[in-house]
């Protein structure tokens, strides 16, 4: 009997076995699927984020860098095979094509490969303005570093007070809601750079960022009393 249980048991075991793979597979592979469903930027996203590139050694005291054009098919539409370009109109359109340009994928690199542009700690590159060069590069008297300065709310942004600022691994930069400002500037360490030009066009292409402007909840609130002299709408009081 010893025997006959001993071979039941070495033929169950491996069975108990795949079928924990096969559970785990499955629990995996839904919570993936879940994942990829509540990852924002999704498929059915389409948001836009103000941008410029700036160069602190450009004119007097800094200027603000051609637009990225891109290239084109022959109907005129842009290069972007992941759903991540621009229209040379200083908005970054972000309405991802694939499951390889959502959430945490939706990052600054696909953009930058749809408009070819290069850019790494030692400079940027793009046929619109040719190479700007950090090695070596002063401003005011300090050294100049390649970074891009992010603003969460283009519509409220203080120039000041940017959300973020990163000095390296440029294209691991994520697009983290709709209605962002990205400034791409050569500048010291901290420098107050300008916000992009573009930033009151979002507007226009993202309306549901009209939201984000509204009155503050609650009733608002009026110091001192009502001067009764000034014209104005009346309730008549029907007692």
């Amino acid at each position: 009997m010893g025997g006959v249980g001993q071979r039941r048991w070495l033929i169950g075991f491996p069975a108990v076995v795949v079928l924990i793979i096969l559970v785990g597979t499955a629990v995996v592979a839904v919570a993936r699927i879940q994942r990829d469903a509540e990852a924002r930027p999704g498929l059915s996203d389409h948001w836009h984020s103000a941008y410029t590139v700036w160069d602190c050694t450009a004119g007097e005291g800094g200027e603000h860098q051609p637009l990225f054009e891109g290239r084109r098919n022959s109907q005129g539409y842009p290069y972007d095979p992941e759903g991540i370009h621009s229209h040379s109109d200083g908005i970054i359109h972000i309405h991802p094509f694939t499951a390889n340009a959502t959430g945490e994928d939706a990052t600054m690199s696909k953009f930058f490969e749809s408009m070819f542009v290069i850019m790494d700690r030692n400079g940027i590159t793009a046929s619109e303005f040719g190479v700007i060069s950090a090695v070596g590069a002063e401003c005011d008297g300090a050294p100049a570093v390649m970074q891009i300065v992010r603003w969460s709310d283009a519509l409220t942004a203080v120039v000041a007070e940017p959300d973020e600022r990163i000095y390296e691994d440029f294209g691991a930069v994520r697009f983290k809601e709709d209605g962002e400002a990205f400034t791409i500037a050569l500048a010291p360490r901290d420098a107050v750079v300008p916000l992009p030009l573009t930033v009151g066009d979002l507007l226009g292409v993202s309306p549901s960022l009209v939201a984000d402007l509204s009155q503050p909840e609650g009733p608002v609130e009026f110091e001192g009393e009502l001067d009764e002299d000034v014209p104005g709408v009346r309730v008549q009081d029907e007692g």
